[in-house]
């Protein structure tokens, strides 16, 4: 009991949290419900202890009728058809084996019942529409249960109930009962008057004579002959019950889906947001408070639309498209120069009625939306762009304004023609190339400098290929072998850029070992130049075809191979462009 009572306090307080934050009131149709249970009972008295255990489950069937006070309380009217049954034998300790009994009865059920949703029974969207839900409930209520049950003393008993109290039994038979139910329920409202649900309850019954036993089942265990009636022990039975219901009770006079009691428009078909009323031109305004019904409009404006939101009803604007002011009818003047939008032919800047209306910010006579420079005052020849130095190109395009230069140059001086300005040409009096600062091939910083220059014109400078020579001396391999040391993979990226950037170089890789010319050394000279190959091509500094490599012997066997730090490297390494 103090679990139920738990329960029904905390549901109560869950339900007062949720009306505190319900604050969409909607009128909810048909309060009424009609309805059919079917489920099981399951009997508990003198032949079924105490412990619950599955004994004559029986199928009940009925109706009910439903009349909801509001979101939280309902009543509910119910009858129930079905049978009780219990049987010694299903005990499963074998407590009532000796006697043996079993009974069976007709019974119907007839009750008034209260429900209460805790969560609300249904819920309605703000706009009237219906939602699914889930409502659980509980149920508590009165009613009244009539047998008929029929004993029986089943053949084995080896102490059966004496007849005698079984015949007073008969005698004393009460077949109509008071019983108190009560449980727990789950609707489901698939539909707006649809309905399914279950439920469990128990049923208390102010009798003893359910099963048809009282003296015969008691007043033996009593042992006394002062107590002939024995103790009284009312029977009940559990109940559990599928449900369906249809809702109805209202009426629809205009059939626009809102009943006659929530329609605040019966002779017109309208929408459930709008209690019934109809907004013909959808702009949330129902047609009863609308002045332009058959017009879109905004509230402010009495439902009359405003097209371009200037504050003017569009039948009060003359130009009903543009957001204007009350002094111009309507119309607008955005860059306010006394000249209307529709007469402008710049409506977003401010400026002279010579121009239509448009700006000239430097007064040359060209209006600044056909003036290349408005800032600047200009020939109309250059588009209204200034031109300080008169050589035909204007400022804005001459990287040298204050001195006459030539177009090829964007204006700058060039005396060699080359298309260098003089100012960024290391030979300005000697025609050149432009990817070589205006000097000739060959030239380096403005300085003739030998070289090797490819047959694309690439030049690979003097410094360049003693660097290139320098890196070659510095290449070292682990002794006997012709695997590379790691401290040579910085000068090979060194000749690696410089074949990069000659990509029509060719190279020719030679490698000379120190001792005997055998073929033992010559070939150990040509794997170890072939080492070399073979890191160029993983790098691609350069491609295969433009590649070769070879082994030599010792050129001078009277002299050790060294790096330019002296180290002795036993090979020779050396670089050949060709």
């Amino acid at each position: 009991m103090k679990k139920v009572t738990f329960l029904f306090l905390a549901l109560l307080s869950f339900s007062l949290t949720t009306q505190a934050q319900d604050t969409c009131k909607v009128c909810k149709p048909y309060k009424w419900e009609i309805g059919l249970p079917i489920g099981v009972n399951q009997y508990f008295g003198d032949m079924h202890c105490s412990r619950p255990y599955a004994s004559a489950n029986s199928i009940m069937i009925g109706a009910f009728a439903r009349r909801h006070i509001n979101d939280y309380f309902a009543l509910r009217g119910q009858i129930l058809f079905g049978r009780l049954a219990g049987n010694d034998l299903d005990n499963p300790t074998g407590r009532w084996d000796y006697r043996r009994l079993k009974f069976s009865s007709p019974m119907t059920e007839v009750a008034v019942l209260g429900e209460y949703y805790p969560f609300k029974e249904r819920k309605y969207n703000c706009d009237g529409t219906f939602r699914r839900t889930l409502a659980p409930y509980l149920f508590g209520g009165i009613g009244a249960v009539f047998t008929n049950p029929t004993v029986t003393i089943q053949p084995g008993a080896t102490f059966p109930p004496v007849q005698r109290l079984l015949d007073q039994d008969m005698a004393n038979l009460k077949k109509a009962a008071l019983v108190l139910p009560f449980g727990v329920g789950l609707k489901y409202n698939v539909a707006e008057r649809w309905t399914i649900g279950g439920e469990v309850g128990y049923r208390y019954a102010f009798s003893d004579y359910l099963d048809g036993t009282k003296l015969s089942t008691t007043a033996i265990g009593s042992g006394t002959a002062t107590d002939p009636k024995g103790p009284s022990n009312n029977d009940g039975y559990l109940v559990a019950n599928l449900l369906a219901s249809y809702r109805f009770g209202d009426k629809d006079t205009d059939k626009d889906g809102v009943v006659d009691r929530c329609d605040a428009c019966l002779a017109e078909r309208g929408l459930r947001k709008f209690q019934g009323c109809p907004d013909t031109d959808g702009d949330g305004i129902p047609d009863k408070d609308d002045a332009c019904p058959t017009q879109a409009g905004p509230m402010a404006l009495k439902g009359c639309p405003d097209t371009d939101g200037d504050g003017i009803a569009d039948k009060d604007d003359a130009c009903p498209t543009q957001v204007g002011t009350v002094a111009l009818k309507g119309c607008p003047d955005r860059d306010k120069d006394g000249v209307a939008d529709k007469d402008d032919a710049c409506p977003d800047v401010a400026g002279v009625k010579a121009l239509k209306g448009c700006p000239d910010t430097d007064g040359d006579g060209i209006a600044d939306k056909d003036d290349a420079c408005p800032t600047q005052a200009g020939p109309a020849s250059l588009n209204g762009c200034p031109d300080t130095d008169g050589d035909g190109i204007a400022d804005k395009d001459d990287a040298c304004p204050t001195i006459k230069g030539v177009a090829s140059a964007k204006g700058c001086p060039d005396r060699d023609g080359d298309g260098v300005a003089d100012a960024n040409d290391k030979c300005p009096d000697l025609a050149g190339l432009t990817t070589n600062d205006g000097c000739p091939e060959g030239y380096v910083n403005g300085i003739l400098a030998k070289g090797y220059t490819t047959a694309s014109g690439c030049t690979i400078s003097q410094a360049e290929l003693d660097e290139l020579s320098l890196a070659a001396k510095g290449i070292e391999f682990y002794s006997g072998t012709n695997k590379l040391k790691s401290s040579s993979y910085a000068k090979l990226d060194r000749v690696c850029a410089l074949l990069q950037r000659c990509p029509d170089s060719k190279l020719h890789i030679s490698a000379f070992n120190d001792g005997a010319s055998n073929s033992s050394n010559l070939r150990s000279a040509k794997l170890r130049a072939c080492a070399i190959y073979a890191y160029f091509l993983k790098k691609k500094c350069i491609s295969k075809a433009r590649m070769t490599y070879s082994g030599q012997g010792d050129e001078d066997p009277s002299t050790e191979y060294t790096t330019p730090e002296g180290k002795k490297s036993q090979t020779r390494v050396q670089f050949e462009l060709k």
